[in-house]
C-alpha cells in the first residue's frame, strides 16, 4: 500500500514556495498573488490523521520591520499580542 496525501491550499495565481518536514509535521510555504507569503502546517491528530492548519502559521506581509504575535486560547479570545 502507498501512502499520499493531497494537500488542498491554492488559490488561482498562488505558487508554492517550499515544502519540508520537521519532526512528524511538513510545512508549506505558499506566496499568493499580492506576495504575501503564507507558512501552513500538516500534523498528525491523537489518532495519526493528518490535520491542516485552517490559518497560517506564520504570515509573512509588507511593512517596516515590525513582528506581531498573539495568542488564542480554546475559545477564540485572544489571550496575550505583542509587536516588536
Amino acid at each position: 500500500m502507498k501512502n499520499k496525501l493531497s494537500v488542498k491550499i491554492l488559490k488561482e495565481g498562488d505558487q508554492i514556495l517550499n515544502v519540508w518536514p520537521s519532526g512528524a509535521d511538513i510545512y508549506i510555504a505558499v506566496r499568493s498573488r499580492n506576495e504575501e507569503v503564507f507558512v501552513y502546517s500538516v500534523t498528525q491528530d491523537q489518532n495519526g490523521q493528518p490535520k491542516l492548519s485552517k490559518a497560517p502559521e506564520i504570515t509573512i506581509t509588507h511593512g517596516d520591520g515590525e513582528v506581531e504575535a498573539w495568542g488564542t486560547d480554546a475559545s477564540g479570545k485572544q489571550i496575550f499580542s505583542l509587536t516588536a
